[in-house]
């Protein structure tokens, strides 16, 4: 079996080896496969110390490793839980030029050479875990809001937004980790209109997309399929499922696609001015 995968994924670190202490957060969820022979799983953590210097940093990190891909492993070949405290043998990875699609983290990468210790007792990682697992709530008629530190919003299952129950998160603001008053009043504002909020989206989907929702009803085999979508029909298909509101005012909103692009998910795009940018299928 070549090793060359394994050997290039290396070359991205520095050779030397240090013990550090991470506080995750999350579960290790998945991996990449790499040439079919390795898996590449990671785990997030949002802040370190280095075991050296005693220094604590908060700033978002990634643990990554490589494992064989054999019958005989046992899941990502490590078990980190969210919001744990852990020592690690790691190698700091080399920095690169970001392109457009990788986020600073890529620059805060650390191979996993070995996991010294779990449930680390350390004073100041364990008030920083107790500070991300404090419950922060904002309530209204709307619902219940809980603040998700790791991904700085506020989220809330389940409103009703005429007659569909759907999903609303809503960005943290800019000056304040723990309110979302922006986003908020967005919100409020287009809910006063629940439905000419509804009808409007709509109404652009099917204008950017029904074209396209015909192409595909040509590769469609269903024997009771129509003969075409028009527009009406469109309109009536989709269903909201997510709102996600940034603290600028521009809106992001995700609708079930009635099957007529086989399941997957149109996106449609709002900027801070109320004007509609975008209508893609996503997903």
């Amino acid at each position: 079996m070549s090793d060359k995968v394994k050997e290039q994924f290396e070359k991205e670190f520095y050779e030397e080896e240090f013990e550090l202490l991470v506080l995750t957060s999350e579960e290790c969820k998945g991996a990449i496969m790499l040439d079919n022979k390795y898996i590449n799983p990671s785990v997030d953590f949002v802040a370190s110390i280095d075991c050296k210097t005693g220094k604590l940093i908060k700033s978002e990190g990634r643990l990554t490793w490589l494992i064989k891909d054999e019958k005989s492993r046992n899941g990502y070949g490590y078990d980190f839980e969210k919001y744990g405290i852990y020592k690690v043998l790691v190698r700091k990875s080399i920095p690169i030029k970001l392109d457009k699609y990788q986020s600073e983290i890529w620059n805060n990468r650390f191979m996993l050479v070995k996991l010294l210790e779990k449930d680390v007792l350390n004073k100041d990682l364990q008030e920083l875990k107790e500070y991300y697992l404090k419950p922060v709530i904002l309530e209204n008629d709307m619902g219940t809001f809980t603040l998700n530190r790791y991904f700085s919003w506020f989220e809330c299952n389940n409103v009703d937004w005429n007659g569909a129950d759907i999903l609303i998160y809503l960005e943290v603001d800019e000056n304040c980790d723990e309110t979302a008053n922006s986003a908020m009043a967005t919100l409020l504002k287009y809910a006063k209109d629940k439905q000419g909020f509804d009808q409007k989206n709509r109404e652009f989907a099917a204008k950017e997309l029904l074209d396209l929702a015909n192409d595909w009803l040509e590769d469609n085999e269903d024997e009771d399929k129509p003969d075409k979508i028009t527009k009406e029909m469109f309109i009536d298909n989709i269903k909201m499922s997510e709102l996600c509101i940034s603290p600028d005012g521009s809106i992001t909103l995700f609708y079930d696609d009635g099957d007529m692009f086989w399941g997957h998910t149109i996106q449609i795009i709002i900027d801070e001015n109320g004007n509609y940018e975008s209508a893609d299928i996503a997903g």
